[in-house]
This record gives structure tokens, sequence and C-alpha cells, in this order.
């Protein structure tokens, strides 16, 4: 399983809390919303499903133990190897998608689990170099709209779409001045 991280710029301020989002099959889980996102449509979580799926995500494609599951996602409470097995198999039908041959989360006898999928980190937005809707370029300097999944647009286009990315419904913001 391969790992791949873009970062913008850090934040200059410490405790600055940055958008963090994971991309994977055709799945986005935006960690600050707690959403996660097929395409457009967003699939409802329940917290430790969250967590589980937070836990393998970041792991970068390693097997994950019980152990360090139970560290993590019930870090105050008493766990046992069904709860984990009950949560695993909620997230694999989730991420399954309607495909019951296929399971993303793939079981490593006596070690634990791991994401079977090419994970892409994200921390901050990254600005395409032309829009989507039009393809034409996007200068460094110009005036270009982005939605918190990195949807780029013209100003042309984004006002014509009323500021409303057509990828995933996010309202779209004005790319900031640096």
């Amino acid at each position: 399983m391969l790992l791949r991280e873009s970062h913008t710029k850090e934040c200059p301020k410490p405790n600055a809390q940055l958008a963090v989002t994971f991309r994977f099959d055709n799945f986005v889980l935006d960690v600050p919303r707690r959403m996660l996102l097929v395409g457009s449509e967003p699939k409802p979580l329940s917290e430790k499903i969250f967590q589980v799926l937070l836990v393998l995500l970041e792991s970068g494609g390693d097997v994950v133990s019980k152990e360090r599951f139970f560290a993590e996602v019930w870090p105050n409470e008493t766990a046992t190897d069904q709860n984990l097995a009950q949560h695993i198999s909620v997230l694999r039908n989730l991420l399954r998608n309607g495909d019951l041959e296929r399971s993303l989360i793939l079981a490593v006898p006596g070690r634990g689990y791991r994401l079977g999928a090419i994970v892409e980190r994200k921390v901050g937005l990254m600005m395409k170099g032309s829009c989507e809707r039009c393809a034409e370029p996007i200068a460094p300097t110009g005036d270009a709209f982005i939605c918190s999944y990195e949807c780029t647009f013209c100003a042309s286009c984004a006002e014509s779409m009323g500021r409303r990315c057509p990828n995933c419904g996010g309202e779209l913001a004005p790319r900031p001045r640096r």
C-alpha cells in the first residue's frame, strides 16, 4: 500500500487546526467535519466507526494490531475482540458501497487489520492549475475559487454556478491571497 502526502504551507500559528482529508478508492474522509464522502454523497459514521477508519488510514498501510485499536478507539473503556470485529464488519459493509465481492479492510491472521487501498493524505487545500469546468488555465495570481475538496474553478465559472461546487455541493470560496 502506498501513502502519498501533500502539504500546503504550514500555518504560522502553532495550535492552528489544518484541514486533513484522506482519499482512498472512491472515498474521501474529511477529518475536521468527521464526514465520509462517496463521490459527493455523504455517508453517516458513528463516532467509533469514524475512529476505527481513521486509525486504519493513519497507519499508512501497515497492519493495525487489536491492542492499538483498543488504545486509540476505546482508550478508557473495556472493549473486546467482539467489539472490534463488529465495528470492522460495519465499516467493511460501508466501504463495499454495494459491491459484495470486495473488501477494503483486510484481516491479517494473528496480527490485526490493514487497509487494502492506496491512501492519499492531504493537509490543507491545493489549488489546481486550471478550471474544472471550462479547462482554462488559472494564473497563480488570478481570481479563482475552491471548495473544501479542492475542486477548482475560474471566477467566471464559479459565478455562473452560484458559487456552489457541482461535484460535492460545497460552497466555493475565493482563493486566499498570499
